[in-house]
């Protein structure tokens, strides 16, 4: 990368918005797994969406891009909030493409929720993440950061 004044720097740079793009250098941290950026999160200037309609999970597992209604893929920056309605009468399994919610206790495959139930996931692309139904048609509530 390039600084401000034409010169390569000496360390990984990032463009500072606030500081009129200038470059400032990032620190890190060793850990066990790896080197590791020193971060402050910031949030973001607004929701990665306008729109949260409530989805239809049914007991045919399926993306959860493919339960909204118009089909969108909405891309988070840090992840997905879900809230199960508190109306709901069964569970609602958050997963992979293997998710399996209609199954018995010991055999559902990934997260279950039960009504009023909520979950956080870091994963920031809504149709990477899959849904199946206990029984029923129940509804999830969401909100992607």
């Amino acid at each position: 990368m390039v600084d401000n004044s034409g010169t390569t720097p000496t360390a990984v740079h990032a463009q500072v918005r606030s500081k009129g793009n200038t470059n400032t250098a990032l620190a890190g941290v060793d850990t066990r797994e790896g080197i590791a950026l020193l971060v402050s999160d910031t949030g973001r200037d607004d929701f990665a969406t306008t729109t949260f309609p409530a989805l239809s999970i049914t007991t045919t597992a399926n993306r959860l891009s493919s339960f909204h209604s118009s089909k969108s893929d909405v891309i988070a920056r840090r992840g997905f909030q879900f809230k199960a309605s508190s109306a709901n009468t069964g569970d609602i399994s958050i997963g992979g493409s293997a998710v399996v919610g209609s199954a018995t206790a010991s055999s559902v495959n990934g997260i279950p929720l039960g009504p009023g139930e909520t979950l956080f996931i870091e994963v920031t692309q809504l149709s990477k993440i899959w849904a199946d139904a206990s029984t029923g048609t129940q509804i999830l509530h969401w909100v992607a950061y």
